[in-house]
């Protein structure tokens, strides 16, 4: 038993070094075109989300994102991805979210769910730090076949809502694009998944 677990560790270790050298290639794109109207939708389906609501941004990769969010009228927003050049930009795994339960309103996921090593870990971390009815927005590249980089596909809304279940997920928006899914979603009973 204690082998597989090297193993394993292994593996992991090998999966996060991999994520990290994907993101350092990425560190200074600028992604406003997709993101400002992400945020826009956000702004606009979630009116009870206040500008000073706090913000989980996972896989920001550098300021984008937090400017993108400011633009919109959002104060307090907090960053994260497992490498960035930027102490704006936290340094942290979606798998192991270094907060507490219930401490935002909104997990905000641009491309980046489809990195996951472990998808429901990352629902259940997602759902635990989310306040009782808070949002999750999640854009995901779709069909394509799984590799070490994108390891996975959400095809259809049902392939990712699947993860929530247990907190109770309503789809607020969501849209089937070519190429991506984009969905928009509150999670009813959220610290229950995260149990």
């Amino acid at each position: 038993m204690a082998g597989s677990a090297l193993v394993e560790r292994i593996r992991y270790a090998r999966y996060l070094w991999s994520q990290i050298r994907q993101t350092r290639a990425k560190r200074d794109k600028d992604a406003r075109f997709r993101l400002v109207p992400f945020v826009e939708l956000v702004r606009v389906r979630c009116a009870d989300l206040a500008p000073d609501a706090p913000v989980l941004s996972i896989g920001a990769r550098n300021e984008v994102e937090l400017e993108v969010f400011a633009a919109a009228g959002f104060t307090n927003v907090t960053a994260i991805d497992l490498y960035s050049r930027s102490r704006r930009v936290r340094r942290m795994d979606m798998h192991r979210l270094r907060f507490p339960d219930a401490s935002f309103g909104l997990v905000f996921a641009s491309h980046a769910f489809e990195h996951a090593w472990d998808f429901p870990r990352v629902a259940r971390e997602c759902a635990r730090v989310l306040r009782p009815g808070g949002y999750v927005f999640s854009a995901t590249p779709r069909d394509f076949v799984p590799d070490a980089h994108d390891r996975y596909c959400f095809d259809r809304p049902e392939d990712l809502l699947a993860h929530f279940a247990p907190a109770r997920p309503r789809v607020i928006h969501q849209e089937i694009r070519e190429g991506e899914l984009r969905l928009l979603f509150r999670l009813e009973a959220p610290r229950c998944a995260g149990r």
